[in-house]
């Protein structure tokens, strides 16, 4: 049984990286949205290891080793599932209750009462928006923003109104104390009173990846200017709480983590961010009022390929960018810019040139050495000597932190050309600043060969494994489960026709019952967090990790699913049948299967 909730399990691994961890032990390369390795785990030539950064599992097509983040260091690193749990919060600055479940247990009551107040209180502003008097100026700003009804819902925009207190009385009615309210971010303290923080704003909700409301951005409305001449703030974010931390997500990630582009845009501003959504490109998320953090970007590189920096082209706008592209390549990734030009932001690029120009500003794309390069180069004069001394001297410090050499090359052959230059000389220059700035990599803490040695002594301690998914039975109840974890509504109307207790084994049994919750609740299944009931069990957790990695995809998913639960209750029977020999059982046996039939015809008849 883990020792820690689900809660902590997912914030101590969302606050690693599997790819930067596993990177330590084998040599990962790039495969669509994942990565894949040789496997540590048996010999090959042949890559078979894969790694999913956005669902932080791993799976061997080889031989079938699986499971999450936790169990990759458990079978690395020859350690029991509590110390390995405890290296990973370790490596991530997060304590774990010396109580560990019981306390952990506590905690995740206190952050499930906030995460319920959120989503009332977004309920609450949205309720305040769409009403007729309350809401009026606040739908008129955003239809100055030509925002439209269903990019509204969409985002789950909202109101809060001009009072001090209606947002804690409609919570105070729903049960909550004023401690709570406080603790929640969504009161302030004034002369030892509750008042709302939120007032005459309009609401944008942050919502994090597994759907849950955990602060809220506020734009004051009209002018932050008062009559006394004190300046409100113009935008208001949540403050730190349990359950939101400003540096460590992103706004509409929720949305863009669905998106098939393999890039992922990032923008400063809420309003960017829906008007790019709006014209119909779901891959844009921003920042939550500050600078990008480094696990901002490791959040970023999980759910794209390069990151798409679209800020201002003004002053601020360009630092920020440049800061955006060091830590984006600090955390391992790769970055272009979109240049803005003739507009402020992409909101208002959008409303001057349309879609088709922001897609053809996208694609046009400077590479982020490129950008840099560009803007050392407005700095000097080329025509003149001294100038163009300079001008090297910057580029090398820039080429000096690139470790592709082929891209240091292209760049060193444009430099010289722009200044007539030899390329020995700048390639001297970059080489003379990467010696002063070169830093020691660590090493790993041992070879590749101890880790497999104290797999393999591992495994005489080990039960022997279950015998691989290889029956038709198996193999659709796998798909089922693939179905039921990628799809809520799919996996509402299998518990409708399927019992967990139908499934063939345990692990499929547990599975089902999981993913099932999550669905209940309106939430995407933390695939960690469910193959982590399987921890101390490789064979176990084979099993389940394999179910999250089945890859195939079906021209029609709601027949499919029909189809598969047909086959496994169709095959059971048949299997019932054979065994029996008393006529009267196998009458009735045949009876459920001429029932069966009908069902069938039924389910495929709602299709």
């Amino acid at each position: 049984m883990p020792f820690v909730s689900d809660e902590l399990f997912s914030e101590i691994c969302m606050a690693n990286d599997i790819v930067d961890y596993a990177s330590s032990f084998m040599t990962l390369k790039r495969s669509g949205r994942g990565y894949m390795a040789c496997c540590p785990f048996h010999n090959e030539k042949t890559p078979s290891f894969h790694i999913d950064r956005e669902k932080q599992l791993f799976h061997c097509f080889g031989c079938g080793a699986s499971g999450n983040f936790v169990q990759l260091v458990m079978r690395l690193e020859g350690l029991d599932y509590q110390d390995a749990m405890r290296q990973l919060a370790e490596r991530a600055g997060i304590t774990i209750p010396e109580n560990g479940m019981r306390q952990s247990n506590a905690l995740t009551q206190k952050k499930e009462i906030m995460l319920e107040m959120n989503k009332l209180a977004a309920r609450f502003f949205y309720d305040c928006l769409m009403d007729a008097n309350i809401g009026l100026n606040a739908r008129g700003y955003f239809a100055s923003r030509k925002l439209n009804k269903k990019t509204i819902i969409k985002f789950g925009l909202g109101y809060a109104p001009d009072s001090k207190d209606s947002l804690i009385n409609f919570l105070r009615k729903k049960g909550y104390n004023d401690k709570q309210i406080l603790e929640a971010g969504l009161a302030v303290e004034r002369k030892g009173d509750p008042v709302d923080k939120y007032r005459n704003r309009v609401m944008f909700p942050i919502i994090n990846v597994r759907g849950k409301v955990i602060g809220f951005g506020g734009r004051v409305l009209g002018s932050n200017e008062l009559p006394s001449g004190f300046k409100l703030a113009k935008y208001l974010n949540s403050p730190q709480t349990l359950v939101f931390d400003k540096g460590s997500n992103l706004f509409a990630l929720n949305l863009a983590k669905n998106s098939k582009e393999k890039n992922i845009i990032l923008c400063e501003g809420y309003m960017d961010v829906i008007t790019v959504h709006q014209a119909g490109i779901s891959n844009c998320v921003a920042t939550l009022g500050t600078a990008i953090t480094e696990q901002q970007a490791k959040l970023l590189l999980r759910y794209g390929e390069e990151v798409l920096i679209c800020y201002d082209m003004d002053e601020a706008g360009t630092k920020a960018a440049l800061k955006a592209i060091d830590i984006i390549a600090g955390a391992g990734g790769k970055s272009r810019v979109i240049r803005i030009t003739g507009a402020k932001d992409p909101d208002e690029y959008i409303s001057k040139y349309g879609i088709s120009g922001f897609k053809k500003a996208i694609e046009r794309a400077m590479p982020s050495t490129e950008f840099k390069i560009s803007l050392v180069k407005k700095q000097y004069d080329l025509t003149d000597t001294d100038g163009k001394i300079r001008f090297v001297e910057e580029t090398a410090k820039i080429l000096a932190g690139i470790a592709n050499p082929v891209e240091v090359e292209a760049y060193i052959k444009k430099t010289a050309s722009d200044t007539g230059i030899s390329e020995q000389s700048i390639l001297g220059k970059c080489n003379e600043y990467r010696s002063r700035t070169r830093s020691r990599r660590s090493a790993p803490a041992a070879t590749m060969e101890e880790y497999k040695r104290r797999e393999a002594a591992k495994v005489n301690r080990e039960k022997k494994p279950e015998e691989r998914v290889t029956s038709a039975v198996l193999e659709a109840e796998k798909r089922i489960l693939s179905l039921m974890a990628q799809n809520k509504r799919l996996c509402l109307i299998a518990f409708k026709i399927m019992e967990p207790e139908e499934f063939s084994n345990e692990v499929y049994k547990t599975l089902a019952k999981r993913i099932h919750e999550y669905a209940v609740r309106g939430e995407e299944p933390d695939h960690g967090a469910i193959t982590n009931e399987f921890s101390g069990d490789n064979a176990a957790a084979d099993v389940a990790a394999a179910v999250f990695f089945n890859r195939e995809e079906y021209s029609d998913n709601d027949r499919t699913l029909y189809e598969l639960i047909y086959t496994v209750k169709k095959n059971k029977l048949e299997t019932m049948k054979k065994a029996e020999t008393d006529p009267i059982k196998i009458n009735e046996l045949m009876k459920q299967e001429r029932q069966l039939q009908e069902e069938r015809n039924r389910w495929m008849s709602n299709i």
